[in-house]
C-alpha cells in the first residue's frame, strides 16, 4: 500500500489509496458506468473521464454545511460562512 501524500493529511475527506492497477479494461468499465459511448470518448481525454468519476463520487458525499444565497460574498468580506 502506498504512503499517503502529506497534502492529504488533515483533509476533511479521506482519500483511500488505490490497490488495483489501472488497466484499459477497468477504464472502459468506469466509462460504461458513467454511460459514456465510444463517440463520447472520441471527444474526451482520460482526464475528463476521471473528472467525471470524481464528480460522481462527490455527489454521494453529504456535506454538513450548505451555502445559502449571498453567503459567498459574506465569506469573502470576512463575515464567515454564516455572514
Amino acid at each position: 500500500m502506498a504512503v499517503e501524500p502529506a497534502y492529504h493529511i488533515g483533509a476533511a475527506k479521506k482519500i483511500n489509496p488505490t490497490t488495483r492497477e489501472e488497466t484499459g479494461a477497468t477504464f472502459m468499465l468506469r466509462c460504461a458506468r458513467l454511460g459514456l459511448t465510444g463517440r463520447d470518448l472520441d471527444e474526451m481525454t482520460m482526464g475528463m473521464v476521471y473528472d467525471m468519476l470524481i464528480e460522481q463520487a462527490n455527489d454521494e458525499v453529504k456535506y454538513p454545511i450548505k451555502a445559502r444565497p449571498g453567503s459567498l460574498g459574506a465569506f469573502l468580506k470576512g463575515g464567515g460562512v454564516y455572514g
